[in-house]
C-alpha cells in the first residue's frame, strides 16, 4: 500500500526522468556520448582545459568518448593541442548542457511547488526572450531554437556578439539575416561595419547564392568600392555573351582607380578588337597568342592595318620583351631569318651589325637553334654573347664548332684549342680553321 501511495504522490517528470536514464543506450546521444554521460566526459577533459596552448593531448585519449571527430590510423597516433580538434568555449558549452537544460530532470522534485515553479519559468519563456546563452547552446547541439523573440537592437547586437565569440558559422549566419530582416538598411550596415567576421560571413553567403547586386551595394556602404567593382569585374567574365558589355559598365560606373581602370580598358580594347578579327576566332585570348598569330600570319601588313604587329602591338601597350620573343618564334617557325635580322639587329658606327634587343642573346641563340636555324647564323649571333664563358659553353652546347674555335682565341687558350680540335673530323673545315688558327704567328697564346 505505501508503494501505491508513493505511486501518486510521485510527480510524472521524475517517473519519466528516472526512465529516460534506466536505459542509457536509448538516450538521445550528443558527440556519440549520452546527453546523461557528458559531465562524467567533461570532468575528464576539464583537467586538461587549463593547459590550453601550452599541453598536448594524444588523440587516442578521446578517441573512446568522441568517437568520429578523429580519424586514426592503425599504427600511428598523432597528438593533437585540445583546442585544435574544438574551441575550448564551444566545448564549455556542450560539457555545461547537461546542467542547464536537463538539471530539472536528474534533480529530483519532491514538491508540487518546485514543480509549479519549474513550469511557470517554461511558460513565461515564451513571451520573454530567452537568455542569449541559450540560443548558443541550442545551435551548438542541433536543437531548434528562435530568434523572434529578440525585438531589441540591444539585444540583436548581444545575438551577433555572442555567435561571433563561439565561433558558430551557421548561428553567425543566421543572426545576420535576421538582422537584415528587421533592422533598417541603415542600422543593419553600421552593426556590419564594426564586425569583420559578419562582413566576411555575408559576403561570401550573397556570393555563393549569387545576389551580386545585394553584394556590391553592401560592399559599397561599408566603403569597399575597390571590392565591389572586382566583384562585378569576375561576374561579368562568366558570361561570354554579354561580358564586352557588361564590362563597359564596370568601366565607366564601379572602376576609379587609375591603375585598375587602365587595366581594365586594355582588356576591353583588346575584346572589341578580337571580335573584328578573322570571325573572332581568338576571341578571349591572350595579348601573346594574338601577336603571336598576327606575326605568324600578317607580318607583311602595312603598319596602317589593325592587324599588323606593330599597330596591334601600339594598340595593347605590348612590351619590346613580349614583341621580340613572339616575332622570334613565329617567323622562325616560317624560317623566316630574314625578318629576325631585322627584329634583333641593327647598323654599327663602321658599317658592321650590332644588337638592339634588351633580351639575353643566348636564349635568343637558343631559341633559333631549335627552330632550325643554319649553323652559320647561329655563329654570327653568338658574337653578341658578351660574356666569353657563357659563349664557349653555348657554343659547345650547339655543335658551333666554329664560333667555340673563335672564343678560344678570343681567350689566348692554346691548349684547350688543341684538346677541342682533337674531337673535331679529320680534315673538316672546322679542323682546318682551328689547325691554322694554332700556327698564326699574330696570336700571342697565353699557355
Amino acid at each position: 500500500m505505501a508503494e501505491k501511495e508513493g505511486y501518486w504522490y510521485e510527480s510524472a517528470v521524475q517517473q519519466t526522468s528516472r526512465n529516460f536514464f534506466e536505459d542509457e543506450s536509448s538516450a538521445t546521444k550528443m558527440c556519440g556520448v549520452s546527453l546523461g554521460g557528458t559531465a562524467k566526459l567533461s570532468q575528464q577533459i576539464k583537467a586538461g582545459l587549463g593547459g590550453i596552448g601550452t599541453d598536448r593531448y594524444p588523440v587516442d585519449s578521446l578517441s573512446g568518448s568522441l568517437s568520429g571527430l578523429v580519424l586514426k590510423g592503425d599504427e600511428e597516433k598523432v597528438d593533437l593541442e585540445l583546442h585544435q580538434l574544438i574551441p575550448e568555449r564551444t566545448l564549455q558549452k556542450i560539457m555545461d548542457a547537461d546542467n542547464e537544460d536537463f538539471s530539472f530532470i536528474t534533480h529530483s522534485l519532491t514538491t508540487e511547488k518546485e514543480e509549479l515553479r519549474m513550469l511557470r519559468r517554461h511558460y513565461e519563456s515564451r513571451w520573454s526572450p530567452p537568455e542569449v546563452d541559450s540560443v548558443v547552446t541550442a545551435s551548438l547541439l542541433g536543437r531548434p531554437y528562435s530568434l523572434e523573440h529578440y525585438k531589441s537592437l540591444k539585444h540583436k547586437k548581444e545575438l551577433l556578439k555572442a555567435a561571433e565569440m563561439i565561433g558558430d558559422g551557421d548561428l553567425i549566419l543566421n543572426v545576420i539575416l535576421f538582422l537584415n530582416r528587421t533592422l533598417k538598411k541603415k542600422l543593419f550596415h553600421d552593426i556590419l561595419a564594426a564586425s569583420p567576421v559578419a562582413v566576411q560571413h555575408y559576403t561570401n553567403y550573397l556570393a555563393t547564392t549569387k545576389q551580386i547586386p545585394v553584394l556590391t551595394d553592401t560592399l559599397e556602404m561599408l566603403g569597399r568600392s575597390r571590392d565591389a567593382a572586382m566583384k562585378l569585374y569576375f561576374e561579368a567574365c562568366t558570361n561570354p555573351q554579354r561580358m564586352l558589355q557588361r564590362l563597359r559598365v564596370c568601366s565607366r560606373n564601379h572602376f576609379t582607380e587609375t591603375k585598375d581602370k587602365t587595366v581594365l580598358d586594355n582588356f576591353i580594347r583588346l575584346l572589341e578588337w578580337q571580335e573584328t578579327y578573322d570571325g573572332g576566332k581568338l576571341l578571349g585570348s591572350s595579348v601573346a597568342t594574338c601577336l603571336s598569330d598576327l606575326c605568324l600570319n600578317h607580318w607583311e601588313l602595312p603598319k596602317t592595318s589593325p592587324h599588323c604587329p606593330a599597330a596591334f602591338c601600339q594598340n595593347q601597350v605590348v612590351s619590346d620583351r613580349l614583341y621580340q620573343w613572339a616575332a622570334l618564334i613565329a617567323r622562325g617557325k616560317r624560317q623566316a631569318w630574314a625578318d629576325i635580322d631585322g627584329i634583333f639587329l641593327t647598323k654599327g658606327w663602321l658599317g658592321g651589325k650590332k644588337a638592339k634587343t634588351d633580351l639575353p642573346m643566348e636564349e635568343v641563340v637558343s631559341c633559333m637553334s631549335r627552330l632550325g636555324a643554319p649553323q652559320t647564323l647561329l655563329s654570327s649571333y653568338m658574337e653578341f654573347v658578351d660574356n666569353l664563358d657563357k659563349r664557349l659553353s653555348l657554343a659547345k652546347k650547339l655543335q658551333c664548332h666554329r664560333s667555340a674555335i673563335d672564343t678560344y682565341i678570343a681567350l689566348k687558350d692554346r691548349l684547350s684549342l688543341l684538346s677541342y680540335k682533337a674531337n673535331l673530323v679529320p680534315q673538316s673545315e672546322d679542323y682546318i680553321y682551328a689547325e691554322q688558327s694554332l700556327r698564326n704567328p699574330a696570336i700571342r697564346w697565353k699557355n
